[in-house]
């Protein structure tokens, strides 16, 4: 079964590339490419690209007692989050394992959770079942779409001020307010919109529009898929759920616990887990950056090793013996210069900065190297 996707058709017309993303049986059709990728790639560092993400729901929670409720069930302090700010958060279980990996953007009278199209509805009713006499409501709320832009002009094309990262505001687009949200995923501008669905076609298309000539064209904003997005969040070091982790991960596991564990607050479902592997510095696995050795691709030199997601990684020196982890993603660093970088889950004993390794790629082995930073690239 495929979820429907407003914008299909749209992207059909245009003659986009699909992957399918979710499991088998609720798949949603993600565009990859609109065969252009170096193109989509390069509009996103210089420009700005829209990109749809019909894999992506939102919940709606109303009620004067949402923050302090929320606080005591999530692992970021959001008790005193205000209108326009934005934060992420893990909802984890009782073994203080990742159910989900969620956006939460503060409005006036509500909050709007962003998250994964596949967990609203468990999320929503897991989160549901801790409510007594709270006055507080959780929602998914099907009458917002997702999708985003990306890329240095991305604020003109809304016609909007600017904000800072983790904020919010409210922006007009075809006479229709819409909720934009500062993340940036690519190293670049980055703002999610939460467009109302029956204002989706004609919104989509005013913000990629196709003018009458070559010129105009390349100053408007191009669609793009997933590819380009995945490289570029890939440089700028930003782990996802359900592709680098998921939810048999722990929060020390995850490469992002920094940005969504407040160590500090009160409990929450999960924390003892969260606090006793903080306390003691310990944890079996994580994600880490990894950065390929002496490959790079030239006008001389176009086959070069690249690991693929399931890649195993070994020890220095023990290649071929056994695995102490996987790649869980990878692409080749336009801005590094078209090198192989990758995230992986490894053992916590090879995880430090700097450790060389060894990494499965195109039938043979490379030797490769745990970057010392997530982002591999950071817009100067």
């Amino acid at each position: 079964m495929t979820t429907t996707n407003p914008l299909h058709a749209v992207h059909e017309s245009l003659e986009a590339f699909f992957i399918p993303y979710g499991p088998q049986n609720a798949q949603t059709q993600v565009v990859e490419t609109f065969g252009q990728l170096d193109m989509e790639y390069a509009a996103l560092r210089k420009a700005a690209v829209v990109f749809d993400e019909p894999h992506m729901a939102t919940l709606k929670i109303t009620g004067s007692e949402r923050h302090e409720f929320l606080n005591n069930m999530l692992t970021a302090k959001v008790d005193e989050l205000k209108p326009g700010q934005s934060k992420f958060s893990f909802w984890l279980n009782r073994q203080g394992r990742i159910d989900a990996d969620l956006r939460l953007i503060e409005r006036e009278d509500h909050t709007l959770i962003k998250l994964d199209r596949h967990l609203a509805q468990q999320t929503a009713e897991s989160l549901s079942t801790f409510i007594f006499a709270e006055d507080i409501e959780i929602s998914v709320d099907d009458s917002l779409h997702w999708i985003s832009i990306h890329g240095p002009t991305s604020f003109t094309h809304l016609q909007t001020e600017p904000v800072e990262e983790h904020y919010n505001t409210t922006v007009t687009l075809n006479n229709t307010q819409v909720v934009a949200d500062r993340f940036d995923l690519t190293g670049e501008i980055g703002l999610s919109l939460a467009i109302p669905t029956d204002q989706l076609d004609t919104i989509y298309k005013s913000l990629t529009p196709k003018d009458e000539t070559e010129e105009e064209n390349k100053s408007n904003p191009k669609p793009t898929g997933w590819l380009a997005i995945n490289t570029a969040r890939i440089e700028a070091g930003h782990p996802l759920y359900n592709i680098d982790f998921g939810p048999d991960t722990l929060p020390a596991e995850s490469g992002i616990m920094d940005s969504r564990v407040h160590l500090a607050k009160g409990c929450y479902l999960g924390q003892e887990v969260v606090a006793r592997m903080h306390a003691r510095n310990i944890r079996k696995q994580a994600i880490v950056p990894i950065r390929v050795n002496d490959q790079r691709i030239t006008v001389e030199h176009q086959e070069i090793l690249q690991p693929m997601t399931g890649a195993y990684i070994y020890a220095k020196d023990q290649a071929g013996q056994t695995p102490i982890g996987a790649v869980t993603s990878s692409t080749i660093s336009p801005m590094l210069g078209a090198i192989p970088i990758a995230f992986a889950m490894i053992k916590d004993s090879h995880t430090a900065p700097g450790t060389e390794l060894a990494v499965t790629a195109e039938g043979t082995y490379a030797s490769c190297t745990v970057n010392d930073t997530y982002a591999f690239w950071t817009k100067p």
